[in-house]
Order: structure tokens, then sequence, then C-alpha cells
């Protein structure tokens, strides 16, 4: 017996059994999952919780932190730990100290103070254990059960841009959210919500906000994360592991780093145990089919192939929302599968660069430009998608606000799903460290589908046109093109919805390539 699908042919036989009621074949092609020596292999058995934007995200996390008991890995590319990871609407305008306990540091501290181990990686652009008093305390006060290590550059353009976490080896999370202040939202993304402000901003600041007297400091921000019990949490570790190793075996090879140990065990603090893998979990109640894919500089490339294989099976849609836009890669894959078929519907949300007007200066406006070019080459009308918040202010005036769109996720025909910390440019897939977890499920893959486009055309979930991928890309089309148009005119919108093209140069600004950006 043999199948043959996206250019590629995989012939297995099959055992027959002499007699009706003898044993029974299962066969799994792996045709939907990235394929290599060095990736994790698709795992089933898991339930996996597809959560978006940071109410829901970070709400589920602390739930899944403060039941912590033995150990907690983080892995993230820049923590503050003054962040909130629940904010109560009660508490909007309350001051800092009502609001304290829903810190991550005061989160952490609570479960290391339990028994809890805690691990935290961070990638070491600056260093952060200066900057930030959580840090500072716990790197050199000799907390015994809080660690902190950095990790420097994966390549000379590349960062550590994973964000991970486990708890005590049961519970998984993989997305783009970073522990970051700023980096929390509603799904309703309102322009005067007076919770989207640093921790330190008191009654005082809070209060004209929550009046709609002046929008909040920090833009609304749409992203996403997953949940993950079963056995692919397992790979979750198995990755901070490698990475700790890697970290520790270059702190202890560098001077400055033996220095700084040396001054930590002065302190009080205990050289940085090995981190040991787990083994893996059982099957749990969901049973959904879960791949974690990974980009390391030279090693493995899985997140590239995950989108490629996705892209080039896509029959129905294929969506997409990205921080970043600017891959030619993917722009040649889309244009390929665009021509093949017609009837292929193709959403992309991501950010306008220098408000979609050609930058003399910004090289990845060029290239955002470049990847859209391609795809007009088969679909010569296709337009980007922005999202913008709007609302009235307290003298009932409209007022507009960009989303900070910076979600890492792909659907296609409701059936495939990744989230994750790659972005679509060349240097995710290629040069930085990135994470994702790619999910094979009809139900979870429909139903982030319907949750994401429900949202920016701010239709209710039960909206029955949201079941027919046609009528609902039909109205992505409509509100898209007619929104700018009521934006320019001053009206009241149909969503969130607008559609822009992003202009580009003739050639790359200072000819840097697109594995730069």
């Amino acid at each position: 017996m043999s199948t043959e699908h996206a250019d590629e042919v995989v012939t297995f036989k099959v055992q027959l059994s002499p007699t009706r009621d003898g044993p029974c074949n299962r066969i799994v092609v792996y045709d939907w999952f990235s394929r290599g020596e060095k990736l994790a292999p698709p795992r089933g058995g898991n339930s996996v919780e597809v959560l978006v934007d940071g109410e829901a995200g970070w709400g589920r996390v602390a739930d899944d932190l403060e039941r912590a008991e033995h150990e907690i890995q983080i892995a993230t590319w820049m923590c503050r730990p003054d962040i909130e990871l629940r904010r109560p609407l009660e508490l909007a305008v309350a001051e800092p100290g009502e609001r304290g306990r829903f810190r991550l540091g005061e989160i952490l501290e609570r479960r290391a103070e339990a028994g809890a181990k805690v691990r935290l990686l961070i990638w070491g652009l600056v260093y952060t254990p200066i900057i930030d008093r959580w840090m500072r305390r716990w790197y050199w006060r000799g907390r015994d059960s809080i660690d902190v290590l950095e990790q420097d550059h994966p390549s000379i353009i590349g960062s550590h841009h994973q964000k991970t976490m486990t708890i005590d080896g049961r519970v998984g999370y993989c997305g783009g959210m970073n522990l970051k202040e700023n980096d929390w939202d509603t799904c309703a993304h309102v322009p005067h919500d007076a919770r989207r402000c640093p921790h330190t901003a008191g009654s005082h600041e809070r209060r004209p906000i929550a009046a709609r007297m002046r929008t909040a400091p920090f833009a609304p921000r749409h992203d996403l994360i997953v949940r993950i019990e079963g056995p692919a949490v397992a790979d979750l570790v198995m990755n901070f592991s490698d990475r700790w190793r890697q970290s520790v075996k270059a702190r202890r090879a560098s001077m400055f780093g033996r220095l700084m140990d040396s001054i930590r065990r002065l302190l009080g603090n205990d050289d940085y145990p090995e981190v040991r893998p787990l083994p893996m979990l059982p099957p749990v109640a969901g049973g959904h089919w879960a791949q974690i894919v990974r980009t390391t500089p030279g090693g493995e490339d899985g997140i590239l192939g995950a989108y490629v294989r996705a892209i080039r099976n896509a029959r129905r849609y294929i969506y997409i929302e990205n921080q970043y836009f600017r891959s030619p890669c993917i722009g040649k894959e889309l244009r390929d599968v665009l021509s093949k078929n017609p009837r292929l519907r193709l959403a992309v949300v991501v950010r306008p660069v220098n408000g979609g007007k050609a930058s003399l200066w910004d090289p990845s406006g060029y290239w955002t430009a470049h990847t859209l070019k391609l795809i007009r080459e088969a679909r010569p009308d296709f337009e980007l998608t922005v999202i913008h918040a709007w609302g009235r202010d307290a003298d009932d005036r409209l007022v507009w606000q960009e989303v900070d769109v910076h979600a890492k996720v792909m659907v296609v025909d409701d059936v495939w799903l990744t989230v994750g910390s790659a972005n679509i440019n060349d240097r995710g897939f290629k040069t930085e460290g990135e994470i994702n977890a790619v999910v094979l499920d009809r139900g979870l893959a429909q139903d982030l589908r319907k949750r994401l486009m429900s949202e920016h055309l701010e239709l209710p979930l039960d909206d029955p046109r949201l079941d027919d991928v046609d009528e609902t890309f039909d109205l992505w089309e409509e509100h898209g093109r007619e929104n700018p148009r009521r934006m320019a005119l001053g009206e009241e919108p149909c969503s969130r919805v607008h559609h822009f093209v992003q202009e580009g140069l003739a050639r790359p600004p200072f000819g840097v390539g697109s594995g730069v950006f």
C-alpha cells in the first residue's frame, strides 16, 4: 500500500490477520509533522489547550504555578518579575500593594519557600541581574531554591527567543508571550483598560484611564500560548535540560563567568545543579497529537519544516498571525500553493512597518514588502491585515489604537495548528533559538480559527457564519476593505480588521539580507 502527498511518496506493508478476530493494525502517517533524525517525534495522548491573549494565558499559568510542588522551569527571551499574571477588574485602579500578590516574582518566591525548585533561563542580551531588583535578589543573595542563569547568543545575529515553562514535569507551556508587564491584555483590547499599566502605577494614574480620559500606557496586545499535559511535556523538559547544560558549560569556560560564580559562592550560592530529563508521561485524556519543533543554529530547522509541510498540505485555507512577515522562503511557498489552488483562502495578520510606507532606513519593511510581492505573483489583489482596536473616550470621540500583534500562530484547514516563539522571518527559521508546538486535531484547530477570527471580526463565537470557512473569509475581506475607509471618514468600523499593502524600496536599504531582520 502506498500514499502520495506533498511531493513525497510513503510506501509501507500491512500484515493482514488470518482471521476476522485477529490483532488489528494501526497505521499513522505523519505527513503533517516535521521529520528528521534530530527532531522530537510527534506524540499522541496529549491534552492541549490553546490560550488566546494574556488574561486567559497568564491566568492559567498562575493557577498551575500556585500548585507547583517540586520544580518550575522557565525559559524566556526576557523576564520582568513585576508582571501581574492575574489582573482582576475589581482591582483595576487599586494601589500596587493590593495587587502585589499577583506578580510573578511573589508567586515564584511563595512556591520556593514551599519547597519547589525554581530555575529561570534567560537570554543574555543585557545583564539582567543588575537591571531587575528581583533578579538581583535571586542571583546574589543565595536563595537555594531559585536559580537564575543567562545564555549568550546562539549566533552572531540570533537570540535565545524561546518561551517555555514546565511545572513538576507534568504541565508544559509553549508560546510567544514574554514575561513582561506590557504582555497582557484581554480579548476585548479596550483602549481605556486601566489594567494595561506598570505594576507601580497607582490609583492616581489609573483612574483617568478607567474614566476614558486617556488611553493606557501599554498598547493593546495580542498573543497566544499553548498548555500541554501528556508525553510532549518531556520534550519541553528535554529542551530546557539541553540549554541549561550548555549554559553552565559555557559559563565555566568563561573567565568572567568563573569570577561571578566565585563571588556567588562567597555569598552562599551553590553551583548550578544539573537538570535531568524526565521519563515520558503516559497518555492523558484528550488524545491530541503534538510535536515540539525547534530552530537551533547549525542544527534543527523543525519549525521551518512544519510551516512548509502544512502550507503544501493546505487545501481550504491558511490563516496566519505573526509579529513579522518577512521570510521570502515562506512567501515562495505561499505563492506556489496559491498558484496550484485558486480556491485556497489566505489571511495574514501582521503589523505594518513604518505605517506601511517604504522606509529608507528600515530593511525589515523591504523584506515584508518583498514577501507580499511574492504572494501577489499568484494573487495580485491580496493584502495583509492589521488589527485596530477602537472605542470612545469620555467625550464620545472615536479612539483608535493599533493592536500590538505579537502572536506566532498558523492554522490550516481546521486540521493543523502551530503556536510558539518563532517569527516568520528567515532569522527565526535559521539562526534564532526558537521553539513551537505543532498540533494535529480537527476540533482544536477549528475552534482556534473561529476564536481568532471572531475576536478580530467582533462576532459572537456562536455566529453561524464562522462555521463556514468561505463565508468567514468573505466577511474578512469585506471588513478589511471597508474599515480603512470608515477610519478615514471618522466613522465607527465594522470590526478591527483593516487591510493594507506594505510598500518597499526597489532594493533593501544598506543591502541588508533577509536573514538579519
